[in-house]
């Protein structure tokens, strides 16, 4: 359970630089903001006390600090509170609750809540928050496992050449699609190494082996008339997903139950990613010291270059 969670964490890792801890550089309009969430405020100097408090108690964190990678520390603070308010508006919109016996089963999981601040990455006072955040997540996934269902056509791109990327041929293709997606299918079978027309439901692919990890993408999280570019697993190699989402629909019933369960770090990776119209809706600003904000993953990432997914609007929605 502690390499789940580890793992976890890793989800919110965004990119920002150590110059951050110095404080210099510019932000959103609202001064000492390291983000704004909606009407929220995430101050820099929260986050600079959450770091100090961590290199002071926790002696794994010392070690980034003596490796120079403060900076990881960091950015996984300011994505744990920039969810955190992304998080509350989805469980006020759907009526979620964490549970009080999860919170404390997770927490023991971990070591109890003296080591849940190694564990998680977050100051004492925000164990539970952090915790009680990733109940929800789970929570969030489930009530959309049946209620999401996409149809989207488009092709994967794998392999590299000398002079052009996967990344770089699944963002050409990407674009050509954006512009006359009208064309998508034959688009696709020109230019992708494989072919992909359907219409699939969150549960259909979140409970298959081959496809799980595409559950936790942004394919159903995007809007209709969107293309999504997106890696589905970077670790795997240089394999690409270009989709245009076709339609996209969202039913009120929970679609019986479930066959087969999902596990529960998946189920927290799509929870994330449903996080993704609250971010639309409330709107998402991150200091540039912090990075870009990256609507596809719903995480701040260093530059536009090193994210793993992308969304391009296409023309007939973008003139809508």
């Amino acid at each position: 359970m502690m390499d789940l969670i580890r793992r976890f964490t890793l989800l919110f890792t965004v990119a920002i630089t150590a110059v951050v801890l110095a404080g210099c550089g510019g932000g959103p309009t609202k001064a000492n903001a390291a983000a704004i969430v909606g009407d929220e405020r995430v101050s820099l100097d929260s986050v600079q006390s959450e770091v100090q408090w961590l290199l002071d108690n926790v002696p794994d964190m010392r070690k980034l600090e003596q490796e120079n990678k403060l900076s990881l520390l960091s950015r996984h603070i300011v994505q744990t509170r920039v969810r955190h308010e992304l998080i509350e508006a989805a469980a006020r919109q759907h009526g979620l609750r964490a549970n009080a016996g999860e919170v404390d089963q997770l927490l023991q999981q971990v070591g109890g809540a003296e080591r849940a601040p190694s564990q998680f990455g977050v100051q004492s006072s925000r164990v539970r928050e952090f915790a009680s955040d990733y109940v929800l997540l789970q929570q969030l996934a489930e009530h959309n496992l049946d209620r999401i269902s996409v149809e989207f056509v488009g092709a994967y791109i794998s392999g590299e050449s000398p002079n052009q990327t996967a990344k770089e041929k699944a963002m050409d293709l990407g674009r050509k699609i954006a512009e006359a997606p009208d064309q998508a299918k034959q688009l696709a079978q020109e230019n992708g190494t494989e072919v992909i027309d359907q219409s699939v439901s969150l549960r259909e692919l979140a409970s298959g082996q081959q496809t799980a990890l595409l559950a936790a993408s942004p394919l159903f999280s995007a809007d209709e008339g969107t293309v999504v570019v997106t890696q589905p697993s970077p670790q795997q190699g240089s394999l690409w997903l270009v989709a245009l989402v076709e339609d996209r629909q969202v039913t009120s019933g929970s679609g019986g139950a479930p066959s087969t369960p999902v596990a529960p770090q998946l189920l927290a990776q799509i929870g994330i990613q449903q996080l993704a119209p609250f971010a639309a809706e409330q709107g998402v600003e991150i200091s540039p010291r912090f990075g870009v904000w990256n609507q596809a993953t719903v995480a701040i990432a260093e530059n536009e270059d090193v994210v793993p997914s992308y969304l391009l609007p296409t023309r007939a929605s973008s003139e809508q």
